[in-house]
């Protein structure tokens, strides 16, 4: 029993990870309650929440060499707690945001790293095999039972209690770090590269950054200037997304060019780029990013569908989303069963198709009329999803030698949580941008307002429509003095734009499938064994 308290410890700590990007998910209308904020402002503290991590996880892999794993790896350990004891008694978005986006953020990007590392060194042979088995599992079982977690503790308790109970698994976790082999000393401490973190942090933030802020701010044309103190930047009318986005390209292309130089001259170097010359590398962590920008922004878009357009509480939420739970951990527990008789790209070719049939088949269902019922098509989804999962990461790690599996596993982090959060700010600015469009069009095909009404009207809808429930809407209705006939009318127009969005939302998700299915043509043609 000894002997697997070091895997009986990372899985611990790789749940705690997974289930803290699911379990808000199903928890984002008692969000916007609770803490008097908005849809936007949820999705702006998941994709921050990614951000973080993908800003830091490289610093996470270096510092393991200049500190030790086992210490690197407490320290986020220790820093997850306190940013989830923080959340966990959050009055506003801004302390959610600081506590669970920023600090838990930080944790989760040292800890991850140097889970992978820490298991390769603990187990050998068929006790690694294992090791990685089960691990991979514990993802899946993170990620299936956090909307269901996080359903049952907001409907039946208060969802703080999901950042409670992530407090004590923590402690859990520190008593048992014991276990580890202690990091050895080394007679002279590497050098850590302070000029190439500041550009990963800054290049990739920059970024997501960019998509973030397109929502509001408009991907080209500036929907309203952006304002910094007194000033008002809008050049040429132009928004300032692009210049922030070339400016987040710009800092890591230096921070390539950086590292390059530095690994010329035998310096330390927050990563090497020379290990994006492995056979396989770059279309494996491409599929990963793209897998995993699907399902960040399918378990955003699905839970919020049925809050806002059933009026699903969190508990029906979660119950809702157990087949696609289910065909998720059944898929890629069975895919890895199927490793030694198929190849790995073959498995995630036929994960991707099934991805992509599933999502078609939500969106065809989804309209006004739709029932529930209808969506339990995401179970195909989750099926599909599951596959790819069972096969991507090891065929990641497989790529390179043993001696960059810790630097690889960082890198690989870095663009599953830039997927995550890209993938969030996407289809949720694509859903708003599409209600907003739609609210606009029905307000100028109105005939009896006059053209100058009708501009004022779509004018103030560029910057003020929000993703809401028909019963948030009637009550804001109501207290701004709406009579009968203008809230029916407005409830209905409300409802089928809102329906509208959800399905372009889809038929994002079934695109971005398709570029992932397309990836997987230069992926190794190798059976992982």
């Amino acid at each position: 029993m000894r002997k697997w308290m070091v895997l009986l410890t990372l899985s611990l700590s790789m749940f705690i990870i997974v289930i803290d990007t699911t379990v808000m998910n199903v928890s984002i209308s008692a969000l916007v309650i609770d803490l008097n904020t908005s849809v936007t402002g949820i999705q702006a503290a998941i994709s921050l929440y990614a951000l973080v991590m993908a800003s830091f996880i490289l610093i996470g892999g270096k510092l393991a060499d200049v500190i030790g794993k086992k210490r690197t790896f407490v320290l986020g350990l220790a820093i997850f707690g306190v940013g989830t004891a923080i959340a966990s008694i959050s009055t506003s978005l801004m302390m959610l945001i600081i506590g669970w986006s920023v600090i838990e953020g930080i944790g989760s990007a040292l800890m991850m790293p140097n889970i992978q590392t820490i298991l390769r060194e603990a187990y050998e042979d068929k006790d690694r095999a294992t090791a990685y088995g089960v691990i991979s599992a514990v993802g899946a079982v993170g990620a299936a039972m956090g909307p269901i977690v996080g359903g049952f503790l907001t409907t039946y308790y208060s969802w703080r209690w999901a950042f409670r109970l992530e407090v004590a698994i923590v402690i859990v976790v520190l008593v048992c770090c014991r276990y580890m082999a202690t990091d050895l000393r080394q007679r002279s401490r590497p050098k850590f590269d302070y000029t190439g973190a500041v550009l990963s942090v800054c290049g990739w933030s920059t970024i997501v950054m960019a998509v973030l802020l397109g929502q509001s701010y408009g991907f080209w044309l500036a929907k309203q200037p952006f304002v910094i103190g007194s000033m008002e930047l809008a050049p040429l009318g132009l928004s300032v997304v692009p210049f922030l986005f070339l400016a987040g390209v710009s800092l890591v292309f230096l921070l390539f060019s950086w590292t390059a130089e530095r690994n010329k001259q035998g310096s330390a170097a927050i990563f090497r780029p020379s290990v994006f010359g492995t056979v396989g590398l770059k279309s494996s962590i491409a599929v990963r990013f793209i897998q995993m920008a699907v399902m960040a922004a399918f378990l955003f878009t699905m839970p919020l569908l049925l809050q806002l357009s059933f009026e699903f509480t969190a508990m029906e939420t979660g119950l809702a989303l157990i087949p696609f739970s289910l065909a998720l951990l059944v898929s890629a527990l069975g895919g890895a069963r199927l490793s030694a008789r198929f190849s790995a790209r073959l498995i995630i070719q036929t994960g991707f198709l099934l991805a992509i049939a599933g999502l078609i088949l939500i969106a065809i269902t989804v309209s006004p009329d739709a029932e529930p019922s209808d969506m339990a098509t995401g179970v195909v989804f989750g099926a599909g999803v599951g596959l790819i999962a069972s096969q991507i990461l090891n065929l990641v790690l497989s790529s390179v030698a043993p001696d960059q599996t810790a630097e690889v596993s960082g890198l690989n982090g870095t663009f599953e949580q830039l997927g995550n959060s890209v993938g969030v700010a996407l289809v949720g600015t694509i859903m708003l941008g599409t209600l907003t469009t739609g609210l606009q069009d029905r307000v100028m095909a109105y005939p009896d307002l006059e053209a100058e009404a009708k501009v004022e009207i779509t004018q103030a809808l560029q910057n003020s429509v929000e993703l809401m429930s028909s019963s948030q809407l009637a009550k804001a209705m109501q207290d701004a003095g709406a009579n009968v006939e203008q809230s029916t009318a407005i409830l209905k127009a409300y409802s089928n734009e809102r329906t509208q969005s959800f399905k372009i939302g889809v038929w994002f998700l079934v695109f971005l499938s398709s570029l992932g299915l397309i990836a997987t043509r230069s992926l190794p043609n190798r059976k992982l064994v």
